[in-house]
């Protein structure tokens, strides 16, 4: 393992990583932390959300040159688009008391976020080289 792919990174990719990171660290404490509506569920689930809205925007700014991409952007870019979408509607749910909906927009955002952080491994990103060690 090696961080310097990660300090030879550009800002937005850099912000893009550490909010990746605090999603994924606090995803197990939200799904099976606290009792839901407490107090502390809600904080980390704007903590969350918002960790998560830095993902989904930043990655606008990450360019891909792979053969699907169009003028930068990859199909992965649906994903954030997607992210976009689901955090309105997990907060419009839960506004509304609609617990069943924002539980299962959450769900299958968290599914699709996995999803895409499982291609960041790849030995050619980033994330690859950070966690295999590869320069």
């Amino acid at each position: 393992m090696t961080l310097a792919p990660f300090f030879a990174a550009p800002s937005h990719v850099q912000s893009h990583i550490l909010a990746a990171l605090l999603v994924l660290f606090l995803t197990p404490v939200q799904f099976f932390g606290p009792r839901k509506g407490s107090p502390w569920h809600r904080a980390a689930g704007y903590i969350w959300l918002s960790a998560m809205l830095v993902v989904a925007l930043t990655s606008f700014f990450i360019r891909s040159s792979i053969p699907f991409s169009v003028a930068g952007f990859s199909p992965i870019h649906l994903l954030s688009v997607l992210a976009l979408f689901s955090v309105y509607f997990a907060v419009r749910h839960a506004r509304a008391g609609n617990i069943i909906g924002h539980r299962k927009t959450l769900i299958y955002l968290t599914i699709s976020f996995l999803t895409a952080g499982a291609f960041t491994l790849a030995p050619s990103r980033i994330m690859g080289r950070i966690v295999f060690g590869l320069s």
